[in-house]
């Protein structure tokens, strides 16, 4: 049975990836590959058989530097204007760490005096973490260039912890979400202490995360409805519901909402009004968010289908069937759809057609979302919990593989670069 949305962060597991033409080149790309049989396929049925030949493992990847931190890490390594920042859930000592990404030296850190499970939220000058101590909850911005606390918001019931899941910078708000299912909004700029701009409820449900477009702020709710909340004042716009839970984050495009539940409901609101303009129900649990481009939504669902639905009408393109269901959107890269499931297969379809251009066997369950690493013309996934590969998008060969005793976080690309962090305390850079 598929894990449940509703899990706090570090029990969340998520996956990816994408396309693009690679040469292999030098005698890392020119490795062994281990890949399941390329074999096109029609829309809308289910996969060949594309077990492929026993090949030998992939190469090590060149380990550029690694530095250790001392502090187990389980969250993904975040990155901007070439740092990169690091949370532990260590509660013991400096527990928010700055890299310098070329090199790996440490720039600074800082204590939060309690756990952070979460990956920080970076924004262009500030680094936002929320953390707690006992029964205190903290919300606080740091100054991403010397570490040092900007301000900090705290609450004091166990319901207001804000730790479980990441901030949210959009529309130039900065959104918390509480353990006691409330949207806070903040203010990100300035110096002073921030305060609370506003808070949202509802019916006490957990809330997706919220998408603000045009003043609007979308957010879904396990309550069964959809809210259109006002930016500024957080007051209630309007309401839309289809029966159904939602754990699905919204996407909007121009002005229609993209939003599916767990009913298997896929559904188009207006974004001013929240009238429904369509639906279409697919035959399983809608648990992650659309990927759009132009007038085509790409959606995931349980019943081990990828559809390709209009989002002016909600009519579906092409449908193509899978061995297992995908616990994570796909990802999109040139004319190609890329999309992995729970049974270890890595596809590729023309995201026009559905036509089947590619499949791989990644031999083993993907833990996180497969990236687009431009740079070397693949992807990278992290495949179970000790383990990170990467993926040629133009054919899915395997180019290397990074193998751990610990524990590693999901991949990050940055640049020429895949940076890992272990539980071990370790932040590796590989290429």
């Amino acid at each position: 049975m598929k894990r449940s949305k509703l899990t706090p962060w570090p029990m969340t597991r998520r996956r990816l990836l994408s396309p693009l033409g690679l040469v292999l080149l030098g005698a890392t790309l020119a490795s062994p590959m281990a890949l399941g049989a390329v074999l096109p396929s029609g829309s809308g049925g289910a996969p060949a058989d594309a077990t492929g030949p026993v090949l030998p493992e992939p190469a090590a990847p060149t380990i550029v530097w690694s530095t250790s931190l001392k502090q187990p890490v389980y969250s993904e390594p975040q990155a901007r204007d070439g740092r990169l920042y690091i949370t532990s859930t260590q509660p013991d000592g400096p527990n928010v760490f700055a890299l310098d990404g070329q090199s790996g030296k440490l720039l600074w850190s800082f204590a939060t005096d309690g756990s952070v499970s979460i990956p920080p939220t970076v924004g262009a000058s500030q680094l936002f973490i929320a953390s707690d101590v006992g029964e205190t909850h903290f919300l606080r911005a740091i100054d991403a260039r010397t570490g040092s606390l900007i301000w900090q918001y705290t609450r004091g019931q166990p319901p207001e912890c804000m730790c479980s899941y990441p901030p949210t910078l959009a529309g130039g708000l900065l959104f918390a979400q509480t353990d006691g299912h409330s949207l806070y909004a903040f203010d990100p700029s300035g110096s002073a202490p921030s305060k609370r701009l506003w808070s949202f409820t509802g019916d006490g449900a957990l809330l997706t995360a919220p998408v603000v477009t045009d003043g609007v702020v979308v957010v879904g709710s396990s309550d069964r409805r959809i809210y259109g909340l006002d930016a500024k004042t957080g007051k209630t716009l309007w309401t839309g519901t289809t029966g159904y839970a939602f754990t699905a984050g919204p996407v909007v495009t121009g002005r229609v909402v993209v939003i599916g539940d767990q009913g298997g409901n896929i559904d188009g609101f207006d974004l001013k009004t929240g009238k429904r303009l369509w639906s279409f129900t697919a035959g399983g649990a809608i648990d992650d968010a659309a990927v759009v481009r132009g007038n085509t939504a790409y959606v995931v669902s349980e019943d081990r289908t990828l559809y390709a639905i209009s989002v002016d009408r909600g009519r579906v393109a092409w449908q193509h069937g899978m061995a297992d269901y995908a616990e994570h959107p796909p990802v999109l890269v040139g004319g190609m759809v890329i999309v992995d499931n729970r049974a270890g297969e890595l596809l590729a379809l023309d995201a026009a057609t559905g036509r089947r251009l590619w499949q791989s066997d990644l031999d083993g369950t993907p833990f996180s979302a497969p990236i687009p690493w431009p740079a070397s013309k693949a992807v990278v996934l992290k495949i179970g919990d000790h383990a990170v590969g990467a993926f040629a998008v133009a054919t899915g060969h395997a180019l290397w593989r990074y193998r751990s005793p610990d524990v590693v976080t999901r991949p990050l690309v940055h640049g020429a670069d895949v940076d890992v962090a272990t539980s071990a305390g370790h932040t590796v850079a590989l290429r």
